[in-house]
């Protein structure tokens, strides 16, 4: 009697698996993606929204981590990785409902991926990432000077 519960058990488990990251993958759309500018929205677990917006110019890429908290003068442990590397690490607080991190990082040769990750005081985690493709801005570069960006 116990076998068959065990295997009836499984597929059940991974069904609810499947529609969990079917409901998180949503969350984590992309917002916009216009040219040298791309903006996502990452996912909380509790009620406060997280976006990063990436934007290419001249050889620098500025980075915008914006979180909109659910509780005003929060303090927020935050972490920027680009390319899996700190770009930044610190702890912010919220002034009234929102915390706005802006960074400017090089740009380094091909895609850059950033991953922006908020936690507060072990109460509530925010993940966000995104990727700047890199072709798009080595096009537009090797037109405008002739040769390509090493």
């Amino acid at each position: 009697m116990t076998s068959r519960r065990a295997g009836t058990l499984v597929p059940v488990a991974l069904v609810a698996l499947v529609a969990a990251l079917a409901a998180v993958a949503p969350a984590a759309a992309v917002v916009a993606d216009e040219g040298d500018d791309v903006r996502r929205e990452g996912v909380c677990t509790g009620r406060s929204e997280v976006s990063l917006r990436l934007r290419a110019d001249d050889g620098e890429i500025r980075v915008e981590l914006e979180l909109e908290a659910e509780r005003r003068g929060s303090r927020w442990f935050v972490i920027v990785l680009h390319e899996r590397r700190t770009a930044f690490r610190g702890t912010l607080r919220a002034r009234g409902d929102s915390l706005r991190l802006r960074r400017t990082v090089r740009d380094w040769y091909g895609s850059d991926t950033f991953v922006g990750r908020a936690s507060r005081a072990g109460r509530e985690t925010c993940r966000v990432s995104a990727t700047l493709a890199g072709a798009a801005r080595r096009d537009v570069s090797t037109q405008a000077t002739g040769k390509e960006r090493t």
